[in-house]
């Protein structure tokens, strides 16, 4: 059924059968818009090269479908990245770090809520003549899970047998020896779409539930033009958005802007203190670096990290007071504070960044609540969280996570 269903010769009533069978399930009443002579734009992210929504964007594909997928076109990021017309101006981070005075699309999953990037990666596409009704980010460690279901495949571009133990060696080899040639991750996410159109339904149910574990664990993100389709993804915590949190909020988002694959030897470790008395929360949080690498600088092919150049941005509830906030790049959106500020953890080495600040309120009678977010790309990272010098969590936070500790 499922096959038949993404099939491009997919009648109206197959389309209904797979809507009434599943009925009930995310977005199956919507499928009509979803399906109904749309394009939409999946973008590879490297998470060993950390961004925003995941990692850098390398190549993507590009889908048709007409009640099912009519075709799919893998291509490499630089292609309308090159077309764009005109000048954009950067955000600061990006325009210090790489000297451009001008926004590329390659850039342009920089926002912290994904609502809000992809509908700029999906302007930056159409500035380069591609149709977006919906952009879709997958990173590196999605595809190698699906690798280690399916097995390996045979790259027709590059001549390669590539499996789920050597696609990261692979993709670095490409991407930094060989950078003439199309995107190697690009001909990778080809030979896998190959392959599923030939899997058994064992597989294919495999393949789904992979895809439902990476949609809950904030690690395949979803943007809609279709306002409604776009609500229920938000709903759902598809979508990467902020959200309307009302407890306190915690989420760091790391971005590596030293034009290296430094996060494949990086580890963080988050520790959160509070005070707590009647009317007001005293805060500092904590966040340790360790950068495992051997040398500064990539030296291909034995190695390809180097030192961490992180651009963080810590959000906060908006009433949330920073101490020495002369110190960071903050701003104020809605009911969030987001506060910026650089980070260099060398090779081989460590590095702390310690934010402190307070917010009065009165804390509910439940108790206090916090959402501790993860942001996509990284896998885990140990977390603490210490209330009047008692620690109350010690957790691996895998996915975005609710602790509650009562008065």
């Amino acid at each position: 059924m499922l096959r038949s269903m993404f099939n491009p010769s997919a009648s109206s009533g197959q389309v209904a059968l797979f809507k009434w069978c599943f009925n009930g399930l995310p977005l199956v009443d919507k499928l009509d818009k979803i399906l109904d002579n749309k394009t939409y734009i999946v973008v590879l992210q490297n998470n060993t090269e950390l961004r925003a929504s995941g990692g850098f964007m390398g190549s993507y594909a590009k889908i048709n479908v007409q009640r099912g997928i009519k075709n799919v076109e893998i291509e490499d990021i630089y292609q309308p990245d090159g077309q764009l017309v005109g000048h954009v101006d950067p955000p600061a981070p990006i325009q210090q770090a790489f000297g451009q005075g001008w926004w590329k699309l390659r850039d342009s999953n920089w926002d912290v809520d994904f609502s809000v990037a992809g509908e700029q990666v999906a302007w930056f596409f159409e500035q380069g003549g591609e149709k977006a009704d919906g952009v879709i980010a997958i990173n590196l460690s999605f595809v190698n899970s699906l690798l280690g279901y399916l097995g390996e495949v045979k790259t027709v571009t590059y001549d390669e047998r590539v499996t789920a133990q050597n696609l990261a060696n692979l993709a670095q080899t490409y991407s930094e020896v060989n950078k003439e040639k199309r995107d190697f991750l690009g001909a990778v996410g080809a030979a896998l779409w190959e392959r599923t159109k030939g899997a058994k339904l064992t597989e294919e149910i495999k393949i789904l539930r992979l895809v439902y574990d990476q949609l809950q664990k904030g690690q395949i993100l979803v943007w809609m033009r279709d306002k409604d389709v776009e609500k229920e993804i938000l709903e759902k915590g598809w979508g990467g958005g902020l959200g309307n949190y009302g407890g306190d909020y915690l989420y760091i988002v790391e971005s590596n802007l030293g034009a290296n694959k430094a996060n494949c030897c990086v580890e963080r470790m988050i520790t959160q203190d509070l005070q707590l008395d009647e009317h007001m929360i005293r805060e500092k949080v904590t966040i340790q670096w360790k950068n495992s690498g051997q040398f500064e600088n990539p030296k291909p092919p034995v190695f390809w990290g180097g030192n961490y150049i992180n651009y963080v941005r810590v959000v906060l509830p908006a009433a949330a007071q920073i101490k020495d906030a002369e110190k960071y790049d903050i701003e104020t959106r809605g009911r969030f504070k987001i506060v910026g500020f650089w980070v260099t953890v060398p090779a081989g080495g460590s590095a702390v960044a310690e934010l402190s600040y307070e917010e009065i309120k009165i804390l509910r009678d439940e108790g206090y609540q916090i959402l501790v977010r993860r942001q996509p790309g990284i896998e885990s990272f140990p977390y603490k969280l210490v209330v009047n010098g008692k620690v109350v969590v010690s957790d691996t936070i895998d996915r975005d996570k609710e602790f509650k500790i009562s008065n």
